[in-house]
């Protein structure tokens, strides 16, 4: 069972769908115990700090974005920040709940993001507007507004920036002063996970690929907005209308030449190249966390929350990690040796890259863990749902400590 929103002609929250469910059967899923393991190592630590309130229980999918010197981050109630990489140290810090747009909202709602591009940095809110600051002090250049909720993450290619709302439209705008250049239609499904994919950029920035609501991997021509092609992920099914729900709200992966993608109440799919391209394999896997990998392998988190190893050659399974069963877990991250992921509860997870045991865990926020670490040459950082911010590398030995 999902953890999260869905989208039916507004939105239904997780206590109504559990409900719901209640009605007809009992002991839908049960979530599995914190495990108790003996750490092998401790994670180590290089700076902690924190910017705003986070995101709280809401479902906004805020990442650090992290250049040579700075790490960028933001939190729902409209802080911006950029962070000395090395220290922590604040550099700047912008507040977007002083514009006028947001007087008469709890708050700036910021939700899409962080991107950086063209010497700036770009967020997007649920309030419908898109925040283009400047990259050197954080002050706002320009504002675009969408007016449809802005949740994934703006992508900043060529001479415009490209915005995905969530009634399935794409608008795309001026990287100098925010001008609308082109918009699409809406592909809007009255029933479908809260949230879009982030979009993709390929083949040298001429293709915009992206998941629908509607099941599909969609790409586009970023130059016009122009469809290209177009390729089902998930299949309607199910006698209910939750089982029919087929969004594909995880970022697809483009491995040079390997397309991937994977749907909610779908599959898996590999195929290669980004025209018709035959499919090479296939496999029956339903998820809604994005995907990582290594030169080897793929690591996805499914609906269950169970993490998976699989072959990128052949989507053959190395292994899957039973442990962390629905405790709403993160997208995994490769990071060395080892893949990352986070709980509901803030226990972010080491799991042995060849067999996907737990080798170590702590706990860094009480609220969870929502978004996974980004990592950048070697160091991970990772916001939490609080907003705390953590750079850390891999680990010590606990027997040092």
């Amino acid at each position: 069972m999902l953890r999260g929103f869905w989208r039916f002609t507004g939105v239904l929250g997780l206590g109504l769908l559990i409900q719901s469910c209640s009605l007809f059967e009992k002991d839908v899923y049960v979530i599995a115990d914190v495990p108790e393991i003996e750490n092998a190592f401790e994670m180590n630590v290089l700076w902690h700090t924190s910017v705003g309130s986070g995101v709280g229980k809401f479902f906004s999918s805020l990442s650090p974005a992290v250049s040579e010197e700075r790490v960028f981050v933001a939190s729902r109630d409209g802080r911006v920040a950029a962070l000395d990489r090395s220290t922590g140290d604040r550099i700047w810090e912008t507040d977007l709940d002083d514009e006028e747009e947001n007087d008469s909202r709890r708050s700036p709602r910021i939700s899409g993001g962080v991107s950086l591009g063209f010497d700036k940095v770009f967020v997007g809110s649920e309030n419908g507007y898109l925040y283009a600051l400047d990259r050197s002090d954080g002050s706002l250049l320009w504002k675009y507004n969408a007016g449809e909720e802005i949740m994934s993450a703006p992508a900043a290619l060529a001479d415009r920036v490209v915005i995905y709302t969530t009634s399935g439209r794409l608008v795309a705008v001026n990287d100098d002063n925010g001008e609308e250049i082109w918009k699409t239609s809406d592909e809007y499904s009255e029933l479908a996970l809260r949230g879009t994919s982030n979009m993709l950029a390929v083949d040298g920035g001429k293709v915009l690929m992206f998941g629908t609501s509607q099941g599909k991997l969609n790409m586009v021509d970023p130059g016009t907005g122009t469809l290209i092609n177009s390729i089902i992920v998930s299949l309607p099914k199910g006698g209910s209308s939750i089982d029919r729900i087929g969004s594909v709200i995880a970022d697809p992966l483009f491995l040079e030449g390997e397309l991937v993608a994977v749907g909610y109440h779908g599959s898996l799919v590999h195929l290669m190249g980004t025209g018709s391209g035959a499919g090479t394999w296939k496999k029956d896997l339903s998820s809604y966390r994005s995907m990582s990998y290594d030169y080897s392998d793929l690591f996805i988190t499914d609906d269950k929350g169970h993490v998976h190893s699989m072959s990128r050659r052949d989507g053959q399974e190395r292994w899957v990690n039973r442990d962390l069963s629905y405790r709403d877990v993160t997208a995994p991250v490769s990071y060395g040796s080892y893949v990352l992921v986070g709980d509901m509860d803030g226990y972010l997870y080491w799991l042995d890259g060849a067999t996907g045991a737990i080798s170590s865990m702590e706990r860094l926020d009480s609220d969870g863990l929502y978004i996974p670490p980004v990592i950048y040459d070697g160091i991970a950082y990772l916001q939490t749902r609080d907003g705390d911010v953590y750079a850390f590398t891999g680990a010590r030995s606990s027997e040092e400590e």
